[in-house]
């Protein structure tokens, strides 16, 4: 249970901070540093990366892996996994409307009209990939068994989509961090749900007679 209750924490520290003006000096110093490494091709680059945090992208995705499960008969993991993305995006939404942070304008590649922090790609990615990793490293073998490569390869998606929205001009740095410290609460609080409670395999086992 630490680790949801730190990440809780970490986001009220940010949420906190943001309204510093050393924190905003921050914040700008690495906006105008990012802007300055601008290059045709790897603005092409992190407008791709940015997709993968989008949930125009992220919906699609689950009703793939929802169909993976399904085909695992693990459809109820496939439905929560739906209904958490759905719930992050509540909350990401209220949040937002909550803290009213103003985009940054530095120029950005991307037009928002949203409010800008927390980061909603960041949040995104950070509850729905590791979600995703962690119900197909849980039912599938082949996946269960390289399950460090799974893990690392989410890390390194997760980090380039929130490095894409500062790169971008679309949220300051702050906003990146404060996405990221929720989308991982809601992760690690369905993990801990799932490995405490486990209804789902209570109710096969039942059906089974207890076999497996």
């Amino acid at each position: 249970m630490y680790k949801p209750v730190s990440l809780f924490v970490l986001f009220i520290f940010f949420t906190a901070v943001i309204h510093i003006n050393a924190v905003q000096f921050f914040d700008d110093t690495v906006m105008q540093a990012a802007a300055h490494m601008r290059q045709p091709w790897l603005n092409h680059v992190m407008l791709w990366c940015t997709q993968l945090g989008s949930s125009a992208f992220l919906l699609p995705l689950i009703i793939i892996v929802g169909a993976v499960l399904l085909a695992y008969t693990k459809t109820c993991d496939g439905i929560l996994l739906l209904v958490m993305f759905l719930c992050e995006r509540l909350l990401n939404r209220g949040l937002k409307d909550w803290i009213e942070r103003a985009r940054p304008a530095f120029e950005p590649l991307v037009r928002e009209t949203s409010y800008s922090f927390p980061s909603g790609h960041s949040m995104n990615a950070a509850c729905v990939y590791p979600i995703i990793a962690y119900l197909l490293v849980k039912h599938i073998p082949f996946l269960t068994a390289r399950k460090k490569a799974v893990y690392t390869l989410i890390c390194v998606l997760v980090t380039l989509v929130g490095a894409s929205r500062v790169y971008l001009g679309a949220h300051f740095f702050t906003d990146v961090l404060g996405g990221f410290s929720v989308g991982l609460m809601l992760f690690f609080l369905l993990k801990l749900f799932d490995e405490k409670y486990r209804p789902f395999d209570k109710n096969r086992e039942r059906k089974t007679g207890g076999k497996r």
